[in-house]
């Protein structure tokens, strides 16, 4: 799941927050007994001898029909959340390029600096598979990468020769230093694939040996 805290997520936090405040001056109005020294706002301010059946007694008219409301309105953004929460990867801009004028030099796709950037970090000695996201500006980048590293490798020189060599990458192509360089290390195995490759020559071999004598088969 997500590992920072969202818009839509701090969006809802905040005006959950809001309607608990107000239900809690709502209901301490009680104690205070606002409702006899205001007698305007008597007809929504509860009363000190209140109960929940004798607010809604009194207020019949309107609760049922906004706890309906409420009730729909609780589902959907519910649902809203759920979906918001399911990983996916963020919208990048174009990385854009200007001069001390501020006038537009160009513009670079993340996704172009990111292969780039996987590809070399993938001929580093120990590192078998890379990705790289980029995100922020040109002023202030933020790299964040995931390598899967041999488990005969030195793990601790490969994940430090991983981040010196994406800073420079970044210091090169941007000319700035990148803001920040995460790295997510994962280790496998280098053995042998489960499937071997046999080449043509290795093929015709195999065929003499289990041809049966006699069967008239010449080598060529």
């Amino acid at each position: 799941m997500r590992t920072v805290s969202g818009p839509r997520n701090r969006l809802v936090l905040v005006l959950a927050a809001l309607v608990a405040l107000v239900a809690a001056v709502w209901l301490a109005a009680a104690s205070f007994g606002l409702a006899d020294r205001w007698p305007g706002a008597e007809a929504v301010l509860p009363h000190a001898d209140s109960t929940p059946a004798s607010l809604i007694a009194a207020h019949q008219a309107w609760v049922l029909p906004a706890a309906v409301v409420l009730t729909l309105l609780a589902v959907v953004i519910g649902i809203w959340l759920l979906v918001a929460q399911a990983p996916s990867r963020p919208a990048t801009a174009p990385l854009r390029f200007s001069d001390e004028d501020s006038a537009a030099l160009g513009t670079l796709e993340p996704a172009v600096l990111e292969r780039a950037l996987s590809e070399h970090v993938e001929g580093l000695s120990g590192v078998l598979d890379a990705s790289v996201q980029v995100s922020g500006s040109t002023t202030s980048p933020w790299v964040q990468a995931s390598v899967t590293i041999s488990e005969d490798a030195e793990t601790g020189w490969a994940a430090q020769s991983v981040r010196e060599l994406l800073a420079a990458d970044v210091r090169t192509v941007l000319g700035v230093e990148a803001r920040q360089v995460d790295l997510l290390v994962h280790l496998r195995s280098s053995a042998a694939p489960s499937k071997a490759v046999v080449s043509a020559r290795d093929r015709g071999a195999s065929a003499r040996q289990e041809a049966p004598a006699g069967s008239g088969m010449a080598p060529a």
